[in-house]
């Protein structure tokens, strides 16, 4: 990242529309062949997603970068 142009947090639409570029990559990734299949890796997307908010939410998280620390 350029410290001279720092990134701005995307809006809900555009993350809305990030997650699902990626989520249609994912299931093309998995070569699902049936609805089923779709629907299995769709499981285990979600799974993944509800370990991922589980570590967030009680880990501490602390983010140094040229303004200091900030911790969430």
């Amino acid at each position: 990242m350029d410290k001279n142009n720092p990134s701005k947090v995307l809006t809900q639409q555009e993350m809305q529309h990030l997650a699902l570029v990626h989520l249609q990559a994912y299931v093309g990734a998995c070569h699902c062949q049936s609805r089923s299949d779709v629907l299995l890796a769709l499981t285990h997307w979600q799974n993944a997603g509800d370990e991922v908010t589980d570590f967030i939410r009680t880990t501490r998280i602390i983010v140094v970068n040229e303004h200091g620390t900030h911790e969430f």
